[in-house]
């Protein structure tokens, strides 16, 4: 198996004993990636937690679930951390962050090309959306099969798979400065217009969705609609990154 000295967090606790291997192949891969312990408020107490659901409802029109809260103040604490290593590191090393349920694709493409992306971009996405991220046509370059450049920012979605560098943890920190959106709605984020961004399709990191999500229980019908959704939603991106 193909390992790496990439550097990479992962968001683990103890209270996800379902995903213990999945957690396990990934640090196979990335042996010296950190565990990080998420944010659980069903198991911790969060302080202020129903003034921040309640300021987001004010700001956004609906509130975000204790679970979406707990989600952004983990990802938010991992960004705080790479501020404080990029203080001893080149301002360009990008560090890689995976969910509990995230599953490597291709890591030998993705160490191929993690270098590339490194040096182009602040935020990168090597998984988003379920595989349904849109690139734009005029920055899309393709190497093997795979096509690397800007993404339509309203095609991505998801935190299972994706790295940045200092400055791009600067911006999302400040995006994400006042409680409004889920950590991944990218689209809503002021100041993201500041940093590169790319991503690349088909994705290289996708989930196992072996696993209740941790965030929001859904019915086969919610799942049903939910895909059925992404899909209208991507044929429509896919038109419109054909003219951009």
């Amino acid at each position: 198996m193909q390992t790496t000295s990439i550097k990479a967090y992962i968001l683990y606790s103890k209270h996800e004993p379902a995903r213990m291997g999945q957690v396990a192949l990934l640090q196979s891969y990335f042996p010296n990636a950190e565990i990080v312990e998420p944010v659980f408020p069903k198991f911790e107490k969060v302080p202020f937690l129903k003034e921040l659901m309640q300021k987001s409802e004010e700001r956004t029109g609906k509130a975000l679930l204790s679970s979406e809260i707990g989600v952004l103040m983990s990802h938010r604490k991992i960004w705080q951390q790479i501020i404080k290593e990029s203080k001893s590191e080149n301002e360009s090393t990008h560090y890689l962050i995976f969910e509990s349920d995230s599953k490597i694709n291709d890591i030998e493409s993705l160490i191929i090309n993690y270098e590339k992306a490194q040096n182009k971009y602040d935020l990168f996405f090597w998984g988003a959306w379920n595989n349904h991220v849109s690139i734009k046509r005029s920055t899309a370059e393709v190497h093997d099969h795979y096509k690397f450049g800007a993404p339509m920012i309203k095609s991505v979605y998801g935190a299972y798979g994706y790295s940045l560098n200092a400055k791009g943890a600067r911006q999302m920190l400040k995006s994400t400065g006042k409680i409004k959106y889920p950590v991944d709605l990218y689209k809503h984020y002021e100041y993201l217009n500041t940093i590169n961004i790319g991503a690349v399709a088909p994705e290289m990191v996708s989930t196992w969705q072996t696993t209740d999500s941790t965030i929001r229980v859904e019915s086969e019908m919610d799942k049903f609609k939910r895909n059925l959704k992404i899909r209208l939603f991507s044929f429509r991106n896919q038109i419109q990154a054909y003219f951009c």
